[in-house]
């Protein structure tokens, strides 16, 4: 399903897309680096989504920001800093940034391991997903679209 873009045709940011929801705005929030980061992302994302286009993805959604934040957490640097935006029809656009230059990889992983598979469901589970540097780290996005569930 998802497709890594690596110097493509990369979206629009968050809060410029030309499909603006009249529904609900974009929003971002400021998460910790600690363990708690993912319950407070999957929080946010339950308070802000969009009602009118975003509710059938909810739990991929839910999911996936979990993996990629616990990615950043891990691997990355402060601050991280998800991102939500309502797409109307084109689906729910999310991204998470961090302040390490270092991009998620989609690992091979051995069937006993206890972990490795945060990159592969969102490679699966989305629609597009991707990495873009930054001038501080990079943003991990992924788009989801109700249609495709």
């Amino acid at each position: 399903m998802g497709q890594t873009l690596s110097g493509g045709r990369a979206p629009a940011p968050v809060g410029t897309n030309t499909c603006v929801c009249d529904v609900t705005p974009p929003v971002s929030l400021t998460l910790p680096m600690d363990a708690a980061a993912s319950r407070r992302a999957r929080a946010f994302l339950e308070q802000t989504h969009c009602p009118a286009h975003n509710t059938r993805v909810l739990s991929r959604a839910r999911l996936l920001l979990s993996e990629v934040v616990t990615n950043a957490v891990r691997h990355g640097s402060p601050p991280i800093t998800t991102e939500l935006e309502c797409r109307g029809a084109e689906g729910m656009h999310v991204r998470v940034s961090d302040a390490s230059p270092g991009a998620p990889v989609v690992r091979q992983v051995d069937v006993e391991a206890t972990g490795g598979r945060g990159m592969a469901l969102v490679d699966l589970l989305s629609e597009q997903w991707g990495v873009e540097p930054g001038q501080a780290g990079k943003a991990v996005w992924f788009q989801l679209r109700e249609d495709a569930a």
